[in-house]
């Protein structure tokens, strides 16, 4: 009895010792993996303080070379935005040395350098200007005074423009405190999208539409402010040296003004911030309603236009006649999608009161004309390749009647001696699409020597189309390789 005492208190140690060992092994595990995790986020510990400084109070200034730099970049993206170019916007923002100013404000304010910051603020006055004037110049005289869909996009901020603003100054300011990495500014320039909204406004005083001067500049303020706020905040976590002054009262009170004008600017922002996210919301749930609730046989939606500030829901409907009463089951089920005070407009093609002629604009009168033809236009796409289908495929039973079968015996034997390292030839007639049109492709399945390099193959196959298609006098043909 005594020897089974001995044996249960000898195993319950062994198993409090194992716990131990267990619980401090564990404890390391996450000891290590935080540390791992620590260093793998930090930038305290590679950030150079003096090059970021040097590198933010140098392209501060606006003078010769990066006035006429902006002139130009603002000229290019003027253009792109007037004939609706994606790619010259985007060309034009990779040369636009707009960041500057906005990240010394940032800076200056984090650093608490009153100096830095005038500099800053005359030299953001001065981008803007200059980029205003140089866009109102160019739309004056431009001979396309309608809006294109990329100044239409730039009229009105959303609640993703601020995110992008946002996390797109964190990466520049980011990039900036390590050498090696400035290259991502060009990135964030072209992410961030300063350059469009200040074209945009210039469009809107040029052509005297100050809905879409307000709604870009509100825009342009915004992204400035976030891309400021994120250079604030990078600077005041990697702890750069504030400004000192001799004077202690003078430095106090220095501090205060920037501190100020920083709460200043923060309050509205956040307001604004608030108040996007808010429109944004509305117009979600305003579409998820559209969708799921604005159902009715032989009718169809042709445009909606949903407005968040004035809480209303506008509708255009054309096809049968929608009765009031389910007009009214539509309206009281809007505070389901928590729509709730949202007044719903609904204008027929088939009202006989005229009502939706008088209500709709000549703008969404263009625009519904605009999808009409688009979906008209896509219905024609679509017959006329079905049209091209049958076309090739009587060419390629003319081709077979004239020429007959292709004399495969005949060609995979020249093959073998023209091309040695090929192992297997075998051929077919394949039906193909890329889901927009079908066709009937003769196709040819080859088999290499396996030592045989990538890139002597690549050259290998080319060759064999073209020796394949003049000797069979193919017009289409497929090389496919098995191996």
């Amino acid at each position: 009895m005594e020897e089974r005492k001995k044996q249960l208190e000898t195993e319950e140690k062994l198993i409090r010792e194992k716990e131990k060992v267990v619980k401090k092994e564990f404890k390391e595990f996450w000891q290590v993996a935080i540390d791992f995790i620590k260093e793998l986020f930090n930038i305290r510990k590679y950030a150079d303080k003096e090059f970021t400084r040097q590198t933010i109070l140098e392209s501060i200034p606006f003078r010769g070379h990066s006035a006429w730099l902006l002139i130009f970049s603002i000229m290019i993206a003027s253009v792109g935005l007037n004939v609706n170019s994606t790619p010259v916007v985007i060309g034009a923002m990779l040369i636009s040395p707009l960041m500057g100013p906005i990240m010394g404000a940032g800076f200056s304010i984090g650093t608490n350098d009153v100096e830095t910051f005038k500099k800053s603020a005359i030299n953001f006055l001065v981008m803007v200007s200059l980029s205003l004037i140089t866009s109102f110049l160019y739309f004056k005289i431009s001979p396309f005074d309608t809006a294109s869909h990329e100044l239409l996009a730039r009229k009105t901020p959303t609640f993703f423009d601020v995110l992008i603003a946002f996390f797109g100054g964190l990466a520049g300011i980011v990039a900036i405190t390590k050498k090696g990495f400035f290259n991502v500014i060009s990135g964030v320039a072209i992410a961030t999208a300063l350059m469009p909204p200040l074209c945009t406004a210039g469009f809107g005083l040029a052509t005297s539409q100050f809905d879409f001067f307000y709604g870009a500049m509100y825009l342009f303020f915004i992204n400035s402010f976030f891309i400021a706020l994120a250079t604030f905040l990078v600077i005041k976590y990697l702890r750069f040296p504030v400004a000192h002054y001799l004077n202690s009262v003078k430095r106090r009170r220095i501090s205060r003004i920037i501190y100020f004008l920083a709460i200043l600017v923060v309050i509205p922002s956040i307001l604004t911030f608030i108040n996007i996210y808010q429109q944004e919301i509305f117009k979600q749930r305003a579409n998820d309603f559209i969708h799921k609730e604005i159902v009715y046989e032989g009718t169809q939606v042709i445009k909606s236009n949903v407005d968040p500030v004035h809480k209303e829901i506008d509708l255009y409907l054309i096809g049968e006649m929608v009765p009031l009463s389910v007009i009214k089951v539509w309206k009281e089920k809007l505070p389901e999608y928590g729509l709730q005070d949202v007044k719903l407009n609904v204008y027929q093609s088939a009202d006989k009161t005229n009502e939706i002629e008088q209500n709709i604009s000549e703008k969404v009168k263009e625009q519904i004309l605009e999808k009409l033809f688009i979906e008209n236009k896509k219905v024609l796409e679509s017959k006329d390749e079905q049209i091209q289908a049958l076309s090739r495929k009587i060419q390629q039973l003319q081709q077979k009647l004239e020429i007959g079968d292709i004399p495969f015996q005949q060609i995979s034997k020249e093959a073998k001696v023209l091309f040695p390292r090929i192992k297997e030839i075998s051929y077919g007639e394949n039906l193909y699409t890329n889901f927009k049109k079908t066709d009937t492709i003769p196709t040819f399945l080859i088999k290499w020597n396996k030592r045989l390099p990538y890139s002597v193959k690549k050259k290998e196959v080319s060759k064999l189309q073209k020796w394949i298609q003049t000797r069979a006098k193919l017009d289409t043909l497929r090389i496919i390789s098995l191996n």
